[in-house]
């Protein structure tokens, strides 16, 4: 297997995941939100590009639905939840729909919309993912979301964690150099990933809104068995 790391969704080819497994990786925090939603019994969560476009899919849907995401990290005004991994809870959650629109993440899973398998992975549920993206057989595309389509640690960092996964059931897996400095990244942040954070961009964004229980959270590792999928349109279990 050939596992190839994107820094961003912007880095790819039309074409090139035509073959391939993605996995969307947002750890700080679109993934790490996604999968504790399901994870809490959310129905499923659908993809939006914009507000605008979230507004429209409520409207034009039944009840039961939610309106999730964020603007510069921030709830957006009139929506029922922000972007924090800790609001999706399963009181708030369970079998509903939530219409869920990030600057990075969702994006990210609309732009990987040719793969055959689309995965939401992040480091709470990377021993799974990784378990996942191995059964199917494919090569991998592990597609970091970024920040607004440039660099971001957070997400490579969580890339190297399911790649440490994969490497550790399937010793014959190669990686591209990225997946090599990702692999490295995360073993040498994962006995005290905050630390290894600090001075990013992402963290520092987080810590400067108060929202530093966020990142606790979004590097715990293995907490959860579900791998959310997304497949016509919607995220589900």
């Amino acid at each position: 297997m050939q596992i190839t790391v994107y820094v961003s969704s912007k880095y790819f080819k039309p074409g090139e995941l035509a073959d391939k497994t993605a996995v969307i990786i947002d750890l700080l925090r679109a993934s790490s939100t996604i999968v504790t939603a399901i994870q809490n019994r959310c129905d499923q969560i659908i993809p939006a590009i914009s507000p605008n476009e979230a507004v429209k899919i409520k409207r034009a849907s039944e009840g039961g639905v939610l309106l999730g995401g964020e603007i510069d990290n921030k709830k957006i005004q009139g929506f029922d939840l922000g972007n924090s991994p800790l609001e999706y809870s399963e009181e708030q959650v369970a079998e509903k729909t939530v219409v869920y629109t990030t600057a990075n993440g969702s994006v990210a899973v609309k732009r990987c919309e040719e793969a055959p398998e689309i995965l939401i992975g992040c480091m709470l549920n990377a021993q799974a993912v990784a378990k996942k993206v191995l059964d199917l057989g494919r090569d991998a595309a592990l597609v970091c979301a970024g920040t607004r389509g440039k660099f971001s640690a957070d997400d490579v960092i969580a890339a190297g964690c399911i790649i440490d996964r994969m490497v550790r059931m399937d010793e014959s897996a190669e990686m591209d150099d990225l997946g090599r400095v990702a692999l490295k990244m995360y073993r040498s942040a994962k006995e005290d990933a905050i630390s290894a954070l600090k001075g990013f961009a992402q963290y520092e964004n987080l810590a400067a809104l108060g929202a530093g229980d966020d990142v606790v959270f979004c590097v715990k590792e293995d907490l959860y068995s579900v791998v959310p999928v997304y497949k016509e349109g919607a995220i589900s279990k």
